[in-house]
């Protein structure tokens, strides 16, 4: 069973709202922007997606990792508008048995996780598009 499904956007939203974006830090360190083995800084992208389900529009919030060196929040101007992730994928955790500190046995993992390579305004030219439009 694969672990990531990558995610066709238009056919599972009506709708993707950027919000906001923060840097997203290490584990037990709030001051320190977490980073990939690559060295690439890790980031939080906040956004509002509207979903049909049951025959009703359902909106939530969803947060999506996406690594990169600036803040991509900045091509957007950090203002709320509606985007489209580039190559957004979902996975899920492992479930794990796990024994804390007093013995006591606990169940973890078995989550959701978002990550996307950019968030990218819905009324932006794909950068292949626009350097081929340039050079022809």
């Amino acid at each position: 069973m694969p672990a990531i499904f990558h995610v066709d956007q238009a056919r599972t939203f009506k709708a993707v709202m950027f919000m906001s974006v923060s840097a997203k830090t290490v584990f037990g360190n709030n001051a320190q922007q977490d980073k990939t083995k690559d060295g690439l800084p890790k980031w939080e992208v906040q956004l509002v997606v509207s979903f049909e389900q049951f025959g009703k529009v359902e909106n939530e919030i969803l947060k999506v990792g996406v690594n990169m060196h600036g803040n991509p929040g900045d091509p957007l101007g950090h203002m709320p508008q509606p985007v489209e992730l580039v190559n957004f994928r979902v996975g899920v955790s492992p479930v794990e048995e796990r024994t804390d500190q007093h013995g006591n046995k606990k169940i973890t993992g078995g989550k959701a996780w978002y990550q996307a390579d950019e968030i990218r305004a819905l009324n932006a030219v794909p950068q292949s598009r626009a350097s081929a439009k340039q050079e022809g």
